[in-house]
């Protein structure tokens, strides 16, 4: 991971992230509510894949530290620039909240994992 791939794919992740953001809590897309959260939940949760993996092979601290980087800015920009089009009540909603957990897990669980890497290598080394 280099500073480069940090900035740029955080910027990139935040600007998806938040156009889904202000899609859900802006309009209603479904007419099921329930639906409409787990459909939002299942995109941050793909976001947040596509957005990991590009880093390549990372570890689980470096994912770790992207996970509180990214949650820390979203919601520095949500509160800065996305309040403006969804109003300060989004910050009061569940489903919210659970986007970043949600967000938060799929980074963890999907990214590329240095010691999985490794050991393929080692493998493929002894064949």
């Amino acid at each position: 991971m280099t500073i480069k791939n940090l900035f740029l794919y955080s910027f990139l992740q935040w600007v998806f992230f938040s156009l889904l953001k202000l899609w859900f809590f802006n309009y209603e897309i479904l007419s099921n509510s329930g639906w409409q959260n787990i459909l939002y939940w299942l995109l941050a949760a793909v976001i947040a894949a596509a957005m990991v993996r590009r880093f390549g092979v990372i570890n689980f601290l470096e994912a770790i530290f992207l996970i509180i980087v990214w949650t820390l800015g979203d919601l520095l920009l949500d509160l800065m620039l996305l309040s403006i089009y969804t109003g300060l009540g989004i910050f009061s909603k569940m489903e919210y909240w659970v986007g970043f957990f949600i967000f938060a897990l799929a980074v963890l669980f999907f990214h590329k994992k240095r010691h999985i890497h490794v050991r393929k290598l080692l493998q493929h080394s002894h064949h």
